[in-house]
């Protein structure tokens, strides 16, 4: 028998998993770095017109990244369709 299975079997501890702990444990990481995020946000040194630009350019970034994606995407599929459907014809 080992220490640990011994020190467990003593304390009245349930030993625990790793999924125990680790889905509370990135919902903080999560939460603390929203937090910090709107903090530094506020206390950035910019004036509130030229933070709100920098967001709307930042999501209009976001916005045109998806968009092309999405486009990406959207191609890739039809081609494996039309790979599909000229397979299935062949056979």
């Amino acid at each position: 028998m080992d220490i640990q299975d011994r020190f467990f079997d003593v304390l009245p501890f349930k030993r625990k998993s790793a999924a125990d702990w680790i889905l509370p444990a990135c919902a903080g990481l999560g939460v603390g770095l929203a937090v910090g995020m709107g903090i530094a946000l506020l206390y950035a040194p910019s004036t509130g017109e030229e933070a709100r630009l920098r967001l709307k350019e930042g999501a209009y970034r976001v916005k045109e990244r998806a968009a092309g994606l999405a486009e990406r995407a959207k191609a890739q599929v039809s081609s494996t369709a039309e790979q599909v459907q000229n397979q299935m014809r062949s056979s």
